[in-house]
């Protein structure tokens, strides 16, 4: 690979450098050296390369700028970063500033320190309270921000309202449609009843689109985020006139809606997530994890399964683990929200009924002294599950 890098590099080279090297050389190595590489093979290489790379190589050339930027080259970039394995994105909060770091997600083995693939600083602040998980290598922040962690960069959408009366009462959801590759933004209102949510797709120099009578049934939004996966947008949300709370369904791809019923269960702290490919709720007690599986794709049949973990209860109360989702692998991940030592998680494996544990952070102490923050100093830890390198861009 990194032949192909430097061939590529010199194949980018103002034409005097170039006449000046074949001058320079006999004419053997001239004819036996090519000095063009198409530009399919180029486009090919380069989606190979790691991000780091790319962004690099994109200031060598308008042209090679013109290819990065190509939907088919970062929807080729983006389909290679799917088939490996999702990483462990991690942003530390504190007064003085906010930290991302990228770790690896499986064959972690228990009790070990793991050191993160990248790591930067931002001073945005709105991270600290994301919208969304990863969804598809973005996220979406408070004040309808997109941030692309990969690229580092945020973008502000344009508010639904189109009066500064009707700008409050909006809440938005994060979804991607797998089949067409588009993220898509829909906003619903949070107190009013609504049977006309309005839609965003993000790339496509569109502006809001109301979604028209009759293929949504008017609700309004309970709390907590959404979750998106297969193409299906999940949240939680109310109807008119019905005693419970129910989870509304979009189709992100034909914008469509589906009422989805919740199982029979007294705890009203239920934590909505993927398990196995389907939408699951789980909720945790002292003794253990209760699951609830979705069993139809119409939404009205669920299982129960009950998981006696063996979380080390002393620290989990200490530190006020919190359960934070489910890996592609069907673990489950514990992590403190604050802490202010080294931070850590904890994988549980329901199938196996086994716990392991993962230093992220050992030397918190030279973390500190780096970052110019005291020892009194805390941490608040958000953790995204699954993500994906993205070159996403607006």
């Amino acid at each position: 690979m990194r032949i192909f890098e430097k061939k590529l590099l010199l194949s980018n080279q103002p034409l005097k450098k170039k006449k000046r090297r074949r001058q320079e050389r006999s004419k053997d190595d001239d004819r036996s050296q090519p000095n063009h590489i198409p530009i399919d093979l180029t486009l090919e290489i380069l989606s190979r390369l790691p991000w780091k790379s790319i962004m690099r190589y994109q200031c060598v050339s308008k042209l090679w700028s013109s290819f990065i930027t190509l939907p088919s080259f970062i929807n080729s970039f983006t389909s290679r970063s799917t088939s490996r394995s999702p990483t462990l994105l991690v942003t530390l909060s504190s007064g003085l500033g906010k930290y991302v770091f990228s770790f690896p997600q499986r064959h972690i083995p228990d009790g070990s320190t793991c050191s993160p693939f990248y790591s930067y600083q931002i001073t945005n602040t709105d991270c600290d309270f994301p919208l969304s998980e990863s969804v598809q290598g973005l996220i979406l922040l408070p004040g309808l921000r997109i941030w692309n962690p990969t690229l580092g960069w945020f973008l502000a959408l344009p508010h639904p309202g189109t009066h500064r009366s009707n700008r409050k009462g909006w809440s938005s959801y994060l979804g991607y449609d797998p089949l067409e590759s588009k993220h898509k933004v829909l906003c619903v209102l949070s107190k009013n009843h609504s049977d006309q949510p309005r839609v965003i797709t993000l790339g496509a120099r569109e502006s809001w689109r109301t979604i028209p009578k009759g293929r949504c049934p008017s609700h309004c939004l309970a709390e907590g985020y959404g979750r998106c996966f297969n193409g299906i947008l999940y949240y939680r949300a109310r109807l008119r006139g019905y005693g419970h709370d129910i989870i509304m369904s979009f189709d992100v791809k034909s914008e469509n809606f589906n009422i989805i019923k919740f199982p029979e269960v007294r705890s009203r702290k239920l934590h909505m997530t993927r398990y196995e490919g389907s939408l699951a709720l789980v909720t945790r007690d002292y003794d253990g994890v209760t699951l609830y599986s979705l069993k139809d794709a119409h939404g009205h049949e669920w299982t129960r399964e009950r998981f006696v973990n063996h979380l080390p209860s002393e620290r989990v109360w200490r530190d006020s683990l919190r359960f934070r989702g489910t890996t592609d692998a069907g673990e489950f991940i514990f992590a403190p929200y604050v802490f202010h030592d080294a931070f850590f998680i904890l994988y549980f494996d329901p199938r196996r009924n086994s716990t392991r544990e993962v230093l992220f952070e050992k030397n918190m102490d030279e973390f500190r002294r780096s970052c110019g923050l005291h020892k009194t100093h805390s941490f608040t830890m958000e953790i995204f599950l699954n993500h994906i390198e993205s070159l996403f861009s607006l």
